[in-house]
């Protein structure tokens, strides 16, 4: 069986300020999206922020399901913890298996390892804990990217399976620009959503020139939409971005809207589509 791929991609942004003629230009977190095997064990791990500071304590929650044809007489869940950037929060593990939440301690903390307990085919249980951001965490990290790998115990073998999580130190700039997406991990085919959000620091609305994204060159776009503040959401008609052969997209096209980030609010760019 071929391992899960994991395919990575990242935002830029230009933007201007209004009354200010300077183009401005940031990035959003590199994202991580798991295309798994057809069938073997998933994993998906989320966290309650996607920025940070030092000190910060960042609730994470991995899922984990059979969808193999084999029992799972155990699994083993492994945080390799941001490569030491974060520590564990002793005693915050619980583990939630149908309506049954009780606490669950790790076998190891260097990295991270739980032993659970068995899943039937089909099942799904939730591991959920606490890490802290490191207090001398150096300052040239920017961001942390945290992957936690799943197996499953079978009576022939085991089954593997990854996922990752990404979150951005908090930017002290204007406009701030964070990646994520509507599932960190999918089948081929399987439609899900990046959702791109600008956040707007200052008290002027911001305009946002040009967005441009490298996706995947296997992610197909079936639908881009925005919402400006607590507006409506609004979709963009093909001719509104400009998407070339090597999948390079760019927001908005020559025709397409004008898309701003009101002041001390934020803005929110979906892209819809599948992997395949």
């Amino acid at each position: 069986m071929d391992m899960p791929t994991t395919v990575t991609n990242q935002t830029t942004t230009e933007y201007t300020i209004d009354g200010s003629p300077d183009v401005l230009v940031t990035t959003s977190n590199e994202h991580d999206v798991v295309l798994q095997d057809v069938q073997g064990i998933t994993i998906t791990k989320t966290s309650n922020t996607s920025t940070f500071n030092a000190g910060q304590i960042i609730t994470y929650t991995v899922q984990i399901t059979n969808n193999s044809t084999q029992f799972f007489n155990g699994v083993r869940i492994i945080d390799n913890l941001g490569g030491g950037n974060l520590a564990y929060v002793v005693g915050s593990a619980t583990l939630t298996v149908g309506s049954l939440t009780y606490p669950v301690t790790p076998v190891a903390t260097s990295p991270l390892t739980f032993t659970l307990q068995e899943l039937n085919v089909g099942g799904t249980m939730t591991l959920r804990y606490n890490s802290q951001v490191i207090f001398n965490l150096p300052a040239s990290v920017n961001n942390i990217t945290n992957t936690v790998q799943g197996i499953g115990y079978t009576s022939t073998g085991t089954l593997t399976g990854f996922a990752s999580n990404t979150v951005s130190r908090t930017p002290s700039s204007d406009l701030t620009v964070t990646k994520g997406s509507s599932l960190s991990s999918v089948y081929p085919n399987q439609v899900f959503s990046y959702i791109l959000t600008f956040n707007n620091s200052t008290s002027s609305t911001i305009a946002l020139n040009s967005v441009t994204d490298q996706l995947p060159s296997n992610f197909v776009v079936t639908n881009i939409s925005y919402r400006i503040g607590s507006g409506t959401t609004n979709n963009l008609l093909g001719t509104d971005y400009t998407l070339t052969g090597t999948n390079f997209l760019t927001i908005p096209s020559g025709s397409g809207p004008n898309i701003t980030v009101p002041a001390n609010g934020s803005t929110v760019i979906t892209i819809t589509g599948y992997l395949v």
